[in-house]
């Protein structure tokens, strides 16, 4: 028996290398394995961003009862924090992830319904509110508006309302598809919502852009934590040097209601990044600003980005004689009205004293000189003296 088995080896040989080879050669091929890199299982959780997503005031939720489905639906979270649940009334959603709520409610429905399974989806997000200070133009609280969930059209029926451009949402339980009359039938209207949620660049951006001296190495997210977690806040700190220079939105983290963002501050100046940041978009290309006083054209005006006071006298046309100081009044950051006199010179150095770089909503005035005042106070004085004049020099003319 041993002789055969001994024959035989040769050919299992033969056939189990052309196997190996086999099975090499289908790795080798597979792009996975050409790169070395293997994707992860997390990969494939589309909802792992949204683990720590808070519940709150304006969120709509879509919350698909298992094996009840009769009493799917969505329900919105009203101004108390609270949705209305069938055989629960009203229970208090807010503070809670999604995922929180899920198991919160399978103990609650475990009273009525067996081995309940039920999954809690946020159909329309609230309101995004954030907070960005540091070195940006204009630091401040930001409200960005509600937005639709991706996956909306998982679970939405979309019928477009062409007289007030609102959108019709229908949407029928799972068991009762084919019965258009079922008194189940749920039916509402909401309005246009936004498509997109908002990112790290997109509060930058409306904060007014960076400076050149942001730094954008070390951007920190203040962030709410989940009560499910122990409540409280934690901080990250994000490197958008690669959005910046690369256009890589890798670390273009999606920005949730509450977040607080801050922006350092070199310490020298980096000129060549406003211009960068301008092609990126994550600052405007043009700045509004008001002048009036003696100039030609009074009005406003649209400026480059850290354009300066000489590029808006340029635009206005030149300063009229006898024309004295210039002030511009703006607003801080802490909301109060700043008023500067700046004794103007169009030669002097941009971004110095006397031709400062001009920001969204200045408002600038060029005031009369001393001796152009006078002029005017001598004008006001002889206009009732000339008028006197005219008036007798008329008067004379129609008695020859």
């Amino acid at each position: 028996m041993f002789k055969s088995f001994s024959r035989l080896l040769p050919i299992i040989i033969f056939f189990s290398s052309l196997f190996c080879a086999e099975v090499t050669k289908s790795e080798i091929n597979d792009p996975v394995f050409a790169n070395k890199k293997r994707i992860p299982a997390s990969y494939l959780n589309s909802r792992k961003d949204l683990e720590d997503y808070i519940i709150g005031v304006g969120d709509e939720l879509y919350i698909e009862f298992y094996p009840a489905l009769e009493l799917s639906g969505f329900f919105s979270v009203n101004e108390e924090g609270e949705v209305y649940l069938p055989r629960l009334n009203e229970v208090n959603v807010k503070g809670l992830t999604p995922s929180e709520l899920e198991k919160l409610l399978e103990e609650n429905y475990s009273e009525f319904l067996i081995a309940p399974d039920i999954k809690v989806r946020i159909a329309i997000f609230k309101e995004t509110k954030v907070i960005v200070t540091g070195e940006v133009r204009y630091p401040g609280s930001y409200t960005f508006p509600a937005y639709e969930s991706a996956s909306s059209s998982d679970f939405f029926n979309f019928e477009k309302n062409p007289q007030n451009n609102e959108i019709q949402r229908s949407y029928f339980p799972e068991l009762e598809k084919n019965n258009l009359e079922n008194p189940l039938e749920q039916k509402f209207t909401v309005n246009l919502y936004s498509k997109k949620s908002q990112n790290i660049s997109d509060a930058i951006r409306r904060a007014g852009g960076i400076t050149s001296l942001s730094d954008l190495s070390r951007i920190e997210i203040i962030r709410d934590v989940p009560l499910g977690k122990g409540g409280g806040k934690k901080i990250a700190v994000v490197n958008l040097n690669e959005f910046l220079n690369e256009f890589d939105s890798v670390n273009d983290l999606r920005i949730f209601d509450g977040d607080q963002i801050f922006i350092p501050t070199l310490k020298n100046n980096n000129k060549k990044q406003i211009a960068k940041s301008v092609i990126t978009g994550l600052s405007p290309r043009f700045v509004e600003v008001n002048i009036y006083g003696r100039i030609e054209n009074p009005g406003t005006f649209k400026l480059p980005l850290e354009g300066t006071l000489s590029d808006a006298i340029d635009i206005t046309g030149p300063i009229k004689p006898l024309s004295g100081k210039v002030v511009l009044i703006r607003y801080n950051s802490d909301g109060s009205i700043a008023t500067k006199k700046i004794s103007y010179s169009a030669t002097a150095p941009r971004g110095s004293k006397r031709n400062p770089y001009l920001k969204e909503g200045d408002l600038i005035t060029v005031k009369n000189s001393v001796l152009g005042k006078t002029t005017g106070i001598l004008r006001e004085i002889t206009a009732p003296l000339q008028g006197i004049y005219f008036t007798k020099e008329l008067i004379e003319s129609f008695e020859d």
